[in-house]
């Protein structure tokens, strides 16, 4: 059994098979690895737009503004 040490929402199976399913006949271990941490970033993404915790747009373009050099 594999440990779940992460405080990510886990995928379950389905997600996966359906990742899978829609990457090309042949495809590199690396490009599959990188497919499924993509979908872990969106169910990521998705849980935090759930539980509230975003940036309004407002202070995000501040913050992006901040970054300029003047």
């Amino acid at each position: 059994m594999i440990a779940q040490v992460a405080t990510e929402p886990p995928l379950d199976k389905a997600q996966i098979l359906d990742g899978i399913g829609k990457l090309p006949e042949k495809a590199s271990a690396d490009a599959l690895i990188e497919h499924i941490m993509f979908m872990q970033s969106i169910a990521n993404g998705v849980e935090q737009v759930a539980s509230g915790n975003v940036t309004p747009h407002e202070q995000a373009m501040l913050e992006i503004r901040s970054w300029r050099k003047s």
